[in-house]
């Protein structure tokens, strides 16, 4: 059964469709298509081979972001629903964690701080990427958990919203 989700690359919007194939999967973007077949690894590794070609990728994960690692270049891919949904205000609370491990390159918040949905709050890096870690929902920071120059494991809380 095809499975399509809908990515925003800057301004852009790409649908992309996986199809899975027996081992592989037929994924197409746009107007061109592909053969894939991955392995998951440790730590967000994938290892891939497309149409063919062996090839190496990081994906992490945060929130409503992706981060992907190929090739030497760092992508952020924004999932996106393409129907209106209403706005509703968030009730929800809690604290962001570390997708992956890696280095706190700075704090950009203090508790007590007020924040916005989709302020960045800490920068991670992590595999050569530098991770934005943005805030999921409006609200204000209880709790700071790291410091810059703090090395972080995955699952490691980091801010922690009320």
């Amino acid at each position: 059964m095809p499975r399509t989700v809908h990515f925003k690359i800057g301004e852009q919007v790409r649908s992309v469709q996986v199809t899975p194939e027996g081992d592989h999967f037929h994924v197409q973007v746009g107007e061109r298509s592909y053969v894939v077949a991955a392995q998951q690894g440790a730590l967000g590794r994938l290892d891939l081979c497309i149409d063919g070609r062996r090839r190496r990728a990081y994906a992490v994960q945060q929130g409503d972001r992706v981060y992907v690692w190929l090739d030497g270049e760092t992508y952020t891919l924004v999932k996106t629903d393409l129907r209106r949904r209403s706005a509703r205000p968030s009730d929800v609370r809690g604290s962001l964690e570390a997708a992956m491990p890696g280095k706190v390159l700075d704090v950009l918040v203090s508790e007590g701080d007020a924040v916005q949905r989709g302020q960045v709050l800490v920068l991670l890096e992590a595999m050569k990427m530098e991770l934005r870690i943005q805030a999921t929902q409006e609200g204000v920071v209880r709790s700071v958990w790291v410091r810059p120059g703090q090395v972080v494991e995955r699952g490691q809380r980091l801010v922690e919203i009320t």
